[in-house]
């Protein structure tokens, strides 16, 4: 072999690794040391639902130096439900920010060093003052859910996510927040990532500056939540931009069309429980600031017709499977995890929305099966995720070949 056609292989190799141009950018996600999980809980993430769906009247109103004006609705999400979140930072030098990567929403929003609110306290805050590059925008927004609401102001500034900087991302800096639990909560904001449609003001999701900057090689997103088995209680899973990582999920992944270019909606081709089938050709949701599975108020008769709202924890590994046959393919979700454990009790992680025809598929769903969010062909990706130890051993196979590939890189540039 010589040694141009080694140098060529080595490159081919150190590509297929994703260790050359066009790597993907990763956050690693961390799971919330402070959440509890309570019957109360449950009860109100049921009804931030039913906020972010638009099920109850809500309206964001504007108070600019013109009339007050009506605007689209984003709901945020019970930040005391939410479990999964990562950093970033705004500003010059950067303020840094916890925040939960929310796909059921398209803002970018986060307490302002000006919010008094109880809600805000031992949170960081963003300073305009303190930042080189804050740009004035001045905006009023409004956002009421659940049980409380956020308003504040619009402002620019440079935005950093997996090392990447958006030089103009414009988000909402907080200044009154109240009755949203954000005090007990590990994170101070929300990051959304579902289709710019659903911003509040027309703002620009952060993941659409990223793609339009050519920051990121692709416009793909996807996530990988861990939901046991680490040996690090705070590490979560990953949220990679730019694409999807092979080592982290089964085979290939199975797509299926965006049906709805708000939400990440999609059609399946049925649900079953057990051998009961609940649905088909039915719509479904990828969210993952939803923690539990929402399931149309129908359905979820049925399936409270077969199993108890509370349930004795011995009978658990006794119940039907659920399955989410999507493009052809069956995805399976046990009763060890569609079943919540309250303490010593046990309780059904389903809850529902009456009036409505889709499902909304949250961590249940996604901590068990990687998603990816293809923005490039409106279309959605999954497949079963891996084992901690698959992913641990091929990590480390990847840094083994990169030593190697390296030394003989440099071989055949000695030999040159």
């Amino acid at each position: 072999m010589t040694s141009r056609t080694t140098q060529v292989t080595v490159l081919a190799l150190l590509t297929v690794l994703g260790l050359v141009a066009g790597a993907l950018h990763r956050i690693p996600v961390r799971r919330s040391e402070k959440y509890v999980r309570t019957r109360q809980s449950l009860i109100a993430e049921r009804e931030m639902v039913l906020r972010k769906y638009n099920l109850v009247q809500s309206n964001i109103s504007s108070t600019t130096n013109t009339t007050a004006g009506n605007y689209s609705v984003e709901t945020l999400s019970n930040v005391n439900n939410l479990q999964y979140y990562g950093s970033i930072s705004i500003g010059t030098p950067p303020q840094n920010f916890m925040v939960q990567f929310d796909t059921g929403s398209s803002n970018l929003w986060i307490p302002s060093v000006d919010c008094f609110s109880a809600d805000c306290y031992y949170h960081n805050t963003y300073s305009s003052a303190n930042s080189t590059t804050y740009q004035v925008n001045g905006t009023a927004f409004s956002i009421t859910y659940g049980s409380g609401s956020v308003s504040g102001i619009l402002s620019t500034d440079v935005v950093t996510v997996a090392g990447l900087q958006i030089p103009r991302q414009m988000f909402g800096e907080a200044t009154i927040v109240t009755g949203t639990s954000l005090l007990d909560a590990s994170f101070d904001g929300i990051f959304g990532m579902a289709y710019s449609s659903l911003a509040v003001d027309g703002v620009l999701p952060p993941f659409y500056n990223l793609w339009s900057e050519k920051l990121v090689d692709a416009p793909v997103f996807s996530f990988y939540l861990k939901t046991n088995g680490t040996s690090t209680a705070s590490y979560g899973g990953e949220l990679i931009l730019g694409g999807s990582d092979p080592s982290l999920y089964e085979g290939k992944l199975v797509y299926a069309p965006v049906s709805s270019r708000n939400y990440w909606q999609f059609m399946m081709d049925g649900v079953t429980f057990g051998s009961t089938t609940l649905c088909t050709y039915c719509q479904a949701v990828a969210d993952t600031g939803t923690s539990l599975l929402i399931a149309p108020y129908y359905i979820y008769l049925m399936i409270t017709s077969m199993v108890n709202q509370n349930i004795l924890c011995a009978d658990v590994p006794y119940l039907p499977t659920l399955t989410f046959t999507i493009s052809g393919v069956p995805f399976k979700i046990p009763p060890s995890a569609y079943i919540v454990e309250l303490g010593s009790e046990c309780t059904l992680g389903i809850s529902y929305i009456q009036g409505t025809d889709f499902w909304i598929l949250g961590d249940i769903f996604i901590g068990r099966h990687y998603t990816e969010f293809d923005l490039g062909n409106n279309r959605l990706g999954f497949a079963s995720v891996n084992s901690g130890s698959v992913l641990g051993a091929f990590s480390l196979l990847k840094i083994f070949c990169l030593a190697a590939l390296c030394g003989l890189w440099k071989l055949c540039n000695l030999q040159n």
